[in-house]
């Protein structure tokens, strides 16, 4: 039975006023689990344990998220290469969405495809362009064959490249979700810009023109410093067509970005990125903390990128008044098992 045919679509979701929930961070999510290693992604594990893809994307669900993303995240060609298994490269995305078409199917949840940075993009490069347009169409491709209903393009740093994805993801008649990752932080007042120095709140409105159904930020940064984007961009865009995922790692103003951050209370980790970052989790009060000031601007869809959880995932699902299976069992004003026992100490030392 197709996904289709069972609720509504994204675009009649969000029409009718509904929020939308984005688990990711599959790729750091499976280094925590012990069936990747940090660094370089080697996404042809999934060939021979694609059982532990398939309970991430369950476990994502089961906390409130509603969208079933295809972990064709850097499954792209390039990457592909990089690790020899490019002759790998179709079977591997259309596995990746297969299982994530067959939870999202039994969940009765959204089917997405995804495509992210090529890391090969330049401007004013006509082969180069032509290589990630090629890069792009192969894996919307067999997402739209394996029946993925809208596709997610994230962690674009260019401008250019942002628009390549775009172009190949209505050439598929897909609804496009397109999402930047801002490196750098401005000086005071100059705004956030891409790679190609364009502010990102003038970029988001330029590609809701062109055709994009959802824009914004994601990854990169955690919730605190995301939030400032944020304001940014719906200052131009309609805020119901505008997403916002942070990282579930904490990010400063000292250390506004995941590569820049520096773990000064141990001197062995004090380069986290990429092998050390859980040393930054952030707790779910940030994540309710943020999802409460998306939902003050207007936003409808959000979620919880690199670093993700599956507590991050119910905290903000919470926050979004979705019931989910742990809300059962959930007891907010507790302090846990110790907590009576800790106060009669007092008492014992008296």
């Amino acid at each position: 039975m197709s996904v289709n045919s069972v609720r509504k679509s994204l675009q009649e979701r969000l029409e009718s006023g509904d929020t939308i929930l984005c688990a990711e961070g599959y790729i750091l999510g499976l280094a925590r689990r012990g069936y990747i290693g940090t660094g370089i992604w080697t996404p042809h594990f999934m060939l021979e344990r694609p059982e532990v893809l398939t309970s991430m994307h369950y476990e994502f669900v089961h906390c409130g998220s509603d969208v079933v993303q295809a972990l064709q995240y850097y499954t792209h060609r390039e990457k592909m290469r990089q690790v020899g298994r490019e002759d790998d490269l179709e079977t591997i995305n259309r596995l990746a969405l297969r299982l994530a078409r067959e939870v999202a199917e039994e969940t009765g949840t959204l089917f997405a495809g995804n495509i992210s940075n090529t890391n090969i993009y330049r401007p004013n490069d006509e082969k180069i362009a032509a290589e990630v347009r090629s890069m792009f169409d192969e894996q919307v491709r067999w997402a739209k064959e394996e029946g993925a209903e809208f596709i997610i393009a994230e962690t674009l740093p260019w401008v250019g490249e942002a628009e390549i994805a775009l172009d190949v993801i209505k050439s598929y008649g897909l609804p496009a979700i397109i999402t930047f990752l801002v490196s750098f932080s401005p000086p005071d007042g100059l705004g956030f810009k891409t790679f190609d120095s364009i502010p990102v709140a003038e970029t988001c409105k330029t590609l809701l023109d062109k055709g994009a159904y959802l824009v914004g930020v994601n990854c990169g940064r955690g919730p605190e410093q995301m939030i400032e984007m944020v304001e940014e961009i719906v200052k131009v865009c309609p805020p119901e067509k505008v997403c916002a995922l942070p990282m579930g790692y904490r990010t400063t103003k000292k250390y506004p970005f995941m590569e820049s951050l520096r773990d000064e209370g141990c001197p062995e980790n004090y380069e986290p990125y990429p092998h050390g970052l859980d040393a930054f989790c952030v707790a779910p009060v940030e994540i309710t903390k943020f999802t409460r000031r998306c939902l003050e601007f207007g936003l409808k869809y959000m979620g919880v990128c690199c670093g993700n959880s599956g507590l991050l995932t119910s905290a903000m699902a919470r926050e979004m008044g979705k019931t989910t299976f742990v809300s059962r069992y959930q007891d907010l004003k507790s302090k846990g098992t110790f907590d009576r026992y800790y106060k009669k100490l007092p008492e014992f030392n008296n």
